[in-house]
């Protein structure tokens, strides 16, 4: 394909292609692509909240030992009615 160009413009295209090492087209490219990219907004930053305690639930460490002892208990009924 071939694109003719105003004098202002192709040294533009030259001029970036030079700095960043790549070719006219992939130049070419990125400078029409330019204002699609600067009209969006900037990617926001997730909002975290910090941590705080709250008055009800569980504790995460008792609640590992009783998960596990729950789960032993199920093996061995699975077990015996298996027998």
């Amino acid at each position: 394909m071939t694109i003719r160009l105003d004098a202002a413009t192709r040294r533009k295209v030259e001029r970036l292609a030079a700095r960043e090492g790549i070719s006219l087209n992939q130049a070419l490219s990125r400078l029409l692509r330019a204002p699609d990219e600067a009209r969006r907004p900037p990617k926001r930053r997730r909002y975290r909240l910090p941590p705080r305690k709250v008055p009800f639930g569980f504790d995460i460490a008792k609640a590992r030992p009783l998960a596990a002892e729950t789960f032993d208990e199920l093996a061995l009924l699975e077990l015996k009615r298996r027998q």
